[in-house]
């Protein structure tokens, strides 16, 4: 579970910005909180703001984050991910700092990143005692001369494991290369020290975390739509849900089709498509293969006869004669279809981050499916942390208040973090209202003067 997160010098946010999803006080939605250890942490937090303030780019930093942790910095394009309203912040430290529970035990795991220099500059693992104290896993600093040292506090009975983790912390010391500059130790160690107990497993676990952090952009799109109609369990889950929200559709089938290799190529040089087709022949000989087509995959495979197939989605909308595709379906059925895994497919500590969950969506329908959220995963570590414009999502009745945050840019351009605690407000007050009236701030600012000026221009 995520305990809260802090983003410094990335994108709008300047200085240090944090959200804690650790429980208050407060006694109202119990089932919204979940005791880890000694901790009660929250299932949920809505994060409100105006169009940018700042609520996507705290989703952005969280998979910034991870990809950095997971694949290094070879991968990402860095050069303008920095706080760009202040030049000088080119050269100082981007920080991304995590305080997570995994595994039965809670950890901090934070790294530093330069952007003039494009490595990692320091990178650290601790595991929080139930005393709080902290035991040094790993801490990783480069100074200013670019001089790489890493420290560690484990002593292991085994020393077979305290030779294998001094060898591998030993490669981002002195005398590092430029690899090992723009990789992770977390995920170094991940993949080379794969063990079933002792502080491999541990540092393994916490590699897990972030490979299981499922990150959701309004553009995110279901990679196993038309997998659905041959999944019974599946696609009854699927039917009952879009049958509930009225979407019209009454059931959910899959249709096998011959794969049109002519029409996909059409615009390709006769010989490079030629060559791509026999690429897909040669690989689905092996099995199945999944390619992206528009904003759909497809799983390709051969049929019985040889021939290149896939299965595609179809939806009967009352008529079985004639029957409906995905792409006929409106943008908040489509937008339903790419949300309703959340509540099928993930697992009970999964940890879950949506930007705008109210895209395309009614108000109702919004507030219906956090309301199943919570039901689903009443006894499960599974988290939900959304931004969202919607402000009839600001219901008490829905939501606690140590759920409910907001994002706002101040006179510097950067972004503020902060929550609906501040404000210390009843559990009976109506703070949808409140916060349209400009109470809470983090709502649209207009400028009714340069409106003016410019109306004036033109007479």
């Amino acid at each position: 579970m995520l305990i809260r997160f802090s983003v410094r010098n990335y994108k709008s946010f300047k200085d240090e910005q944090r959200i804690s999803l650790t429980a208050s006080k407060i006694v109202r939605h119990k089932s919204h909180v979940i005791e880890v250890g000694a901790r009660r942490i929250l299932k949920s937090g809505l994060v409100f703001g105006a169009n940018a303030g700042g609520k996507s780019n705290l989703i952005r930093a969280v998979n910034f984050s991870k990809k950095i942790v997971l694949n290094g910095l070879d991968t990402l394009d860095i050069s303008k991910s920095h706080f760009r309203i202040d030049n000088s912040y080119f050269e100082k430290p981007g920080v991304f700092e995590y305080r997570i529970y995994t595994n039965d035990h809670e950890y901090s795991y934070g790294i530093a990143i330069s952007y003039a220099k494009q490595e990692i500059i320091s990178e650290w693992l601790y595991r929080v005692e139930k005393s709080g104290s902290e035991l040094c896993i790993y801490n990783r600093n480069v100074d200013d001369n670019g001089n790489s040292t890493v420290e560690s506090d484990i002593i292991s009975s085994n020393n077979k494991e305290s030779q294998r983790l001094s060898i591998y912390l030993d490669d981002f010391g002195i005398g590092i290369s430029d690899v090992f500059r723009k990789k992770s130790i977390l995920s170094d160690l991940a993949s080379r020290g794969k063990a079933t107990d002792g502080y491999f497993a541990e540092i393994y676990s916490v590699y897990l975390w972030f490979e299981r952090l499922i990150i959701i952009y309004p553009g995110t799109k279901y990679n196993m739509i038309n997998e659905l109609g041959l999944d019974f369990s599946r696609k009854s889950f699927f039917q009952g849900i879009m049958n509930y929200f009225y979407t019209g559709i009454k059931s959910i089938e899959s249709q096998e089709q011959e794969f049109d290799f002519d029409k996909l190529f059409e615009d390709f040089p006769h010989a490079q498509a030629e060559k791509i087709k026999a690429n897909f022949y040669k690989q689905t000989a092996n099995g199945p293969i999944n390619i992206r087509i528009n904003d759909q995959f497809v799983k390709l495979h051969r049929d019985n006869s040889g021939n290149v197939v896939y299965n595609k989605l179809i939806l009967n909308h009352g008529n079985p004669e004639d029957m409906f595709e995905y792409t006929d379906e409106s943008d908040g059925t489509k937008r339903l279809f790419d949300l309703v895994p959340i509540l099928y497919d993930v697992g009970k500590d999964s940890v879950i981050l949506i930007d705008e969950i109210d895209r395309s969506l009614h108000t109702k329908l919004s507030q219906k499916f956090l309301e199943m959220f919570y039901e689903n995963n009443e006894d499960n570590t599974c988290q939900l942390i959304a931004t969202t414009h919607d402000s009839n999502l600001l219901d008490l009745d829905l939501v606690r208040q140590d759920e409910i945050w907001f994002v706002e840019r101040d006179e510097s351009h950067a972004s503020q973090l902060y929550s609906l605690n501040k404000f210390k407000e009843r559990f009976d007050k109506k703070i949808d209202k409140e916060y349209l009236l400009g109470r809470y701030g983090a709502i649209p600012i207009f400028n009714d003067m340069l409106l003016t000026e410019g109306n004036d221009a033109d007479e």
